[in-house]
């Protein structure tokens, strides 16, 4: 039987720092979606930039907080 080993990761999706923007990205960011929900927008494409990384949601704690696992890379 061969044991299936996972990395887990948890990312912020309330915090753009901890999805990798740094704060002029981020201040960027806004300004092109100005008039939009532009952190729904980031959270979006952040969580579709970790599916195509093999990245699986397994939950979300309140709003923001959004865990994932994926086989272990070796």
């Amino acid at each position: 039987m061969m044991i299936s080993k996972w990395e887990y990761k948890i990312v912020d999706l309330n915090n753009s720092t901890s999805m990798g923007y740094s704060n002029p990205e981020t201040e960027e960011f806004k300004e092109k979606h100005k008039g939009e929900n532009w952190k729904l927008i980031m959270m979006n494409i952040e969580i579709n930039k970790l599916g195509q990384d093999g990245w699986e949601m397994v939950s979300m704690n309140g709003s923001h907080e959004i865990y994932f696992k994926r086989p272990e890379q070796t």
